[in-house]
């Protein structure tokens, strides 16, 4: 829950300073995920301490006499631990990489990945030809191994500097490209390994036994050093551009490499403390590397908050006071100089369900995690402001229609990856009304009205999109208040009638039942699509008497083709969320089963996961009480919905619906593919049956087949059809002996 901080209009400027750098990240640092300041965290000034004694160490060893020969044994067993070491943090990055790679479809993420794949290749090569380990390949030698570091130390720069470099954008979509870019990497490490594994003699030398190292491998050295500190600088002027990384580790990483790139230019004899100092030191900072990137990815310090009264508390954003002050001025500024304004008000999807299931402490971070990702996706000078609750508002002054257009669709982007907060996932999408400040005179309230239909619109039009504010939209909510209008009028003018969709086996072809399926044909607007009056239905509160007629109208079907000696099966009904909060729900089903006389498992009643998750005590209640009545309860358009897999365990199911989305291009898309393969491998072993929805194809339905799934329907065996022209569809199964027990 978000706590506003409330000040008393007489608190002193003395007392709002201190507040302000209470909060602020000057001296400390804010987590974002904890909303707790705390100074440097330990390994952060070990850190610091080596970086600093590298300059004595260096100084020491600088003088060939200072280095202290080592027992080649013993020199071997350091490094080689050493190696192992470095080794398996350069592996954890990449690992951790792809699997970043993976949830946030990141770019930088994957080079790097891919880079620390090389990194860990070349240092284990470094390790296994070591003078004194067993022959790799060709005979071990000093020079040998010298080579490996070099391709390393050069991997690991370059790979940093393109993570710096590059800007955060989404990852290819294609598995495949994205495996290609790692299978690359393997066919480039091959390369650059062959000639130093094979034919080592044939590279200019980097070490002469008793003279020490070659210019050459001092200069390559040097460069590599040079590489680490281009990083430093480009990280230092990349500071705030910069996202889920630690800073501060990262930096240190850079420096401790640099400084043990330097060790590695001293050493006469290869068993000696300026070649161990120089390897402790890497190893060092692949450990603050590994922190930078990965382990503290999710602590950001929170923007400085300079006036609190026209401040959010909770993101460091402008609030709805500081919003109307800044866009009183940037429309002043418009309509002085004639120039182009653009506002986007975005919400986020749900957002309650994550305060109901995650707790409000979590919700409260999550919304700092959006701040600031929202603010990291904008051009610099963009303004930004947390309207309230959910809402977030960014004023795009100077910018066409079509410029704030795309500043959108790359919000929507950045948004939909998902959020790590704690140790919980959040994958949450945003609308976003538009609005293009074009009329002259315009005051921040109208425009905030405008922003505020586009959103409305956005999340009308099934959330996760932007809508633009015109004219004409205000014509189509003029189009709602006549939907309404007429519904009010439609069942008594006999206007609603139903087509049923038949179900089926997919092994056998059996016809098992039938879904009742509603349809509005208006004597004034003609035929009107449920998506378009359903949800006017829903908001107006009409879908209570709708839906009752849908139902009592399905049942009386299902009994006049009982009565007419066929066996249609069951019958599905839709419940709306409305109605599954009627009290009377229960009492309700029982007395159309019984005026019907219809068995009650001849009755199956379909419900969204989302009507489940919005009350979890009042749904498992009136789940029981179906139960107990005897009706079948199926979960409609499963795997679309906000919610928690444990209500199948918790509520007394029958069916899941696996929705049309899922199907429409299995088996061809390997994500869709495995959500089927795992909704049906998890009713199986719930004991649930499964319908797949929106069976359009064979390929589907050989699909369906062959992984077992239970039953289907869709326009590939027959469409939603009147009640009429179903007679022949039953008269046929019958026939055929494809027909359930009546």
């Amino acid at each position: 829950m978000d706590v506003g901080l409330w000040m008393p209009p007489a608190m002193g400027d003395a007392a709002r300073r201190t507040i302000a750098r209470a909060m602020t990240d000057g001296d400390g640092m804010l987590d974002d995920t904890q909303g707790v300041t705390h100074r440097p965290a330990l390994h952060r000034i070990v850190g610091m301490l080596l970086l600093a004694l590298a300059v004595p160490l260096l100084a020491w060893q600088a003088a060939p006499a200072h280095q202290q020969p080592i027992p080649h044994a013993d020199f071997l067993a350091l490094h080689s631990l050493l190696e192992v070491f470095a080794v398996a943090v350069a592996v954890l990055v990449f690992f951790i990489g792809v699997g970043t790679t993976e949830a946030e479809r990141s770019t930088r993420a994957m080079l790097l990945g891919g880079a620390f794949l090389a990194v860990a290749l070349f240092d284990a090569q470094h390790l296994l030809s070591y003078a004194g380990m067993p022959d790799l390949v060709s005979a071990n030698s000093p020079h040998k191994s010298i080579l490996f570091w070099l391709l390393s130390r050069y991997a690991a720069g370059l790979g940093l500097l393109g993570y710096l470099l590059l800007a955060e954008r989404p990852l290819p979509v294609s598995r495949l490209r994205r495996q290609g870019w790692y299978a690359g990497v393997l066919l480039l490490v091959l390369c650059a390994s062959w000639l130093p594994l094979v034919e080592p003699g044939r590279i200019a030398p980097m070490y002469r036994v008793g003279v020490g190292l070659t210019p050459l491998k001092v200069a390559l050295e040097w460069g590599a050093c040079a590489l680490y500190l281009g990083g430093a600088l480009l990280l230092l002027l990349r500071r705030r551009r910069l996202v889920d990384i630690d800073f501060h580790s990262l930096l240190l990483a850079l420096l401790l490499l640099a400084a043990g790139e330097l060790f590695f230019t001293l050493y006469v004899r290869v068993a000696s403390t300026a070649n161990l100092l120089g390897h402790a030191y890497k190893l060092v900072a692949y450990y603050f590397l590994y922190r930078a990137i990965y382990a503290e990815a999710i602590r950001r310090p929170f923007r400085r908050m300079r006036d609190m009264l026209t401040h959010d508390v909770l993101t460091g954003l402008p609030n709805r006071v500081g919003l109307a002050d800044h866009l009183g001025l940037v429309l002043a500024r418009r309509e002085a100089a004639n120039g182009d304004c653009a506002l986007l008000l975005l919400g986020l999807d749900h957002f309650r369900h994550v305060n109901d299931t995650l707790g409000y402490a979590q919700g409260d971070r999550l919304l700092v995690a959006v701040a600031s990702r929202i603010r990291a996706s904008l051009p610099k000078g963009a303004f930004v402001a947390r309207l309230s609750g959910d809402e977030f508002v960014v004023v795009l002054e100077g910018q066409p229609p079509a410029a704030a257009r795309e500043m959108g669709e790359l919000l929507l982007q950045a948004m939909a990856r998902e959020f790590g907060i704690g140790q919980d996932r959040i994958q949450i999408s945003t609308s976003i009304g538009l609005v293009a400040c074009a009329e002259p005179g315009q005051a921040p309230g109208t425009v905030m009205r405008h922003a505020d239909l586009a959103l409305h619109r956005a999340k009308q039009s099934g959330r996760n999109c932007m809508e633009a504010y015109s004219r004409s939209l205000g014509a189509e909510f003029d189009r709602e208040m006549l939907l309404e209008s007429q519904l009010r009028l439609a069942l008594g003018r006999g206007e609603m009638v139903l087509h049923y969709q038949p179900q089926w086996e997919v092994d056998s072809g059996a016809l098992v039942g039938w879904e009742a399926l509603l349809r509005w044909r208006s004597a004034e607007l003609g035929e009107v699509a449920p998506s378009e009056f359903v949800p006017v239905a829903e908001r107006s509160g009409l879908i209570l008497a709708i839906g009752n007629w849908v139902l009592r109208e399905a049942c009386r079907q299902l009994r006049a083709w009982r009565e007419a000696g066929l066996a249609p099966g069951t019958m599905a009904v839709n419940l709306s969320a409305r109605q599954f909060r009627q009290r009377d729900l229960v009492d309700m089903v029982g007395q159309v089963l019984r005026e019907n006389d219809l068995p009650p498992s001849s009755l199956e009643l379909e419900v969204t996961e989302s009507m489940l998750m919005d009350d979890l005590a009042v749904a498992a209640a009136v789940l029981d009480e179906l139960k107990k009545l005897g009706v079948q309860i199926a979960i409609d358009d499963f795997g679309t919905g906000y919610s928690s897999l444990g209500y199948l365990k918790a509520f007394p199911l029958h069916c899941l619906k696996i929705d049309r989305s899922f199907i429409a291009d299995v088996p061809g898309d390997p994500s869709d593919a495995a959500i089927v393969r795992t909704i049906i491998a998890l009713a199986d072993n719930l004991g649930l049956r499964v319908l797949a929805e929106g069976v359009e194809t064979q390929a589907q339905l050989a699909f369906l087949r062959e992984h077992r799934c239970a039953q289907m329907q869709g326009y590939l065996k027959a469409p939603p059809l009147p009640g009429d022209q179903c007679l022949a569809v039953l008269q046929q199964a019958q026939r055929d002996g494809g027909v359930p027990a009546p």
